[in-house]
């Protein structure tokens, strides 16, 4: 097994961190334009399907923008559902 490069490993840096801003760019935005809990959680079920479509089309090229997608957008997703729950049930 080979050692990775200094670029590769900062190139994996850099597609984590685009995918964890990508991630909470759109669950955020869905939240905050609908304050629904379903919203946040479908647009999280969307980015999952792109990034494993993503990791099988590219395959190693793509693992760092998929690790940083999945466990962000599912995580944020499910504290925007369950804050957007705590509200509702906090207004009525």
């Amino acid at each position: 097994m080979t050692r990775p490069t200094a670029r590769t490993a900062a190139l994996q840096v850099g597609e984590f961190a685009a995918g964890c801003v990508a991630a909470y760019v759109v669950v955020g935005a869905a939240w905050a334009m609908s304050g629904a809990v379903w919203a946040p959680l479908l647009l999280a079920g969307v980015l999952v399907a792109v990034a494993i479509a993503a990791e099988v089309r590219f395959g190693a090229k793509a693992t760092g923008f998929v690790v940083g997608v999945l466990p962000t957008a599912v995580v944020t997703a499910g504290l925007l559902a369950a804050l957007a729950t705590v509200l509702n049930r906090l207004s009525t």
